[in-house]
């Protein structure tokens, strides 16, 4: 049965009987595509900010990924003092391991080494996608934050980096690759 109704989404929409017609967020869309504000500047922000992610992800090329933790050494950066003394990784232990990983591709991988790095990683190339369609085109996309509520995304964000922390400890307690030291007696 077709339903045509006064609302433009249902036009020529064909639903079964006692189905009410999609109904759009009464906040607007989640994601839209918007025009830059001042074509030429907007087009050098995204150009400026593409630049900068570019960097990042050429350092991540160029390091070479280490098994699990370490990479961020060949930065000439200490190793992990949490590490060193705990024997286990710290929260942000294998990011920068995860980033070599996924701009050669090997996602399974950049999640062993730190699944949040990983997300990060994607993250990082999408922000970069963004920019480069910003600066081709003069649109950019645009994400309606009315919809997003701002306490449970912060919840959320932080029970995924707590996770992937504890999923970074257990893979390396389960494999055998961290050096865990007992401090206490006995």
């Amino acid at each position: 049965m077709e339903s045509r109704g006064s609302d433009p989404l249902s036009v020529g929409v064909s639903r079964p009987a006692g189905h009410p017609p999609p109904v759009a967020h009464r906040l607007g869309p989640l994601v839209t595509i918007e025009p830059l504000s001042h074509p030429l500047w907007g087009r050098c922000y995204a150009l400026a900010f593409g630049a900068i992610i570019a960097g990042v992800l050429a350092v991540a090329w160029s390091l070479s990924p280490a098994e699990r933790f370490g990479t961020h050494r060949q930065l000439g950066l200490p190793p992990c003092g949490f590490l060193t003394m705990t024997g286990l990784p710290c929260p942000s232990c294998g990011m920068t391991t995860a980033f070599a990983f996924v701009v050669r591709g090997r996602l399974l991988e950049a999640a062993r080494a730190q699944p949040m790095g990983a997300i990060l990683a994607l993250a990082t190339i999408a922000a970069g996608l963004a920019c480069l369609l910003a600066a081709v085109t003069g649109r950019y996309p645009m994400m309606n934050w009315y919809r997003v509520n701002p306490v449970r995304f912060v919840w959320w964000a932080a029970a995924a980096f707590i996770l992937a922390w504890a999923a970074t400890i257990a893979l390396g307690l389960l494999d055998g690759t961290l050096p865990v030291r007992r401090t206490w007696p006995g």
